[in-house]
C-alpha cells in the first residue's frame, strides 16, 4: 500500500468531504467535531438534492492504485431527524447500521449522483453526527458506536 506525507506520525490529518459540486474538485476538510457538526448542519440545510456527503480519511493508507482503501458515507433525510450511513473497505465489504429496515428503498444523493440504499437502516441524526467525528477523529476507523450489518444488494 502507498503512503501518505505524514503517515504513521501520529498526528491525524482530517477527512476529506465533499457533500456539494462546488467540493467535488475542493474537498471540506474535516479535523474536529465542530467541522463535523458544520458539515451535518450544511446537509440539513441542503435539502434532497445535497444530503449526503462522501469522506474518505486521510489517516489510512492507499491502494496501489492510489486510491483510498475505504469508502464512508453519511445522508440525511429529508427534516433532518434520521440519517444514513455506509462505510465500506475490500476487507470488510460494505456495511450499513445494524436493525430493522425503515423503507425498501431510500434514495440519498452524493452530490449530483443518487444513492439507493436497499433495506436501509436509518439512525438518529444524533448517532449519524456521533458516527462522523468517530470516524474523523480516529483516523478513518469504522466507527464503534452502532453496530453494523452487511448492506444487501
Amino acid at each position: 500500500m502507498t503512503t501518505r506525507d505524514g503517515e504513521g506520525d501520529g498526528t491525524l490529518r482530517g477527512t476529506e468531504a465533499v457533500f456539494t459540486e462546488e467540493h467535488s474538485g475542493a474537498p471540506v476538510l474535516l479535523d474536529s467535531a465542530e467541522a463535523v457538526d458544520a458539515m451535518v448542519d450544511a446537509l440539513i440545510a441542503g435539502g434532497p438534492l445535497r444530503n449526503t456527503a462522501h469522506l474518505v480519511s486521510l489517516d489510512r493508507p492507499l491502494l496501489p492504485s492510489g486510491r483510498p482503501d475505504h469508502e464512508f458515507l453519511a445522508g440525511v433525510r429529508a427534516g433532518g431527524q434520521v440519517g444514513i450511513l455506509s462505510y465500506s473497505t475490500g476487507d470488510e465489504g460494505a456495511l450499513i447500521p445494524a436493525g430493522e429496515a425503515t423503507t425498501p428503498v431510500a434514495t440519498y444523493m452524493v452530490v449530483t449522483y443518487p444513492r439507493e440504499f436497499l433495506e436501509p437502516t436509518e439512525v438518529p441524526i444524533g448517532l449519524v453526527r456521533q458516527a462522523v467525528k468517530e470516524f474523523v477523529l480516529s483516523g478513518g476507523r469504522r466507527p464503534t458506536c452502532l453496530e453494523w450489518r452487511e448492506e444487501p444488494y
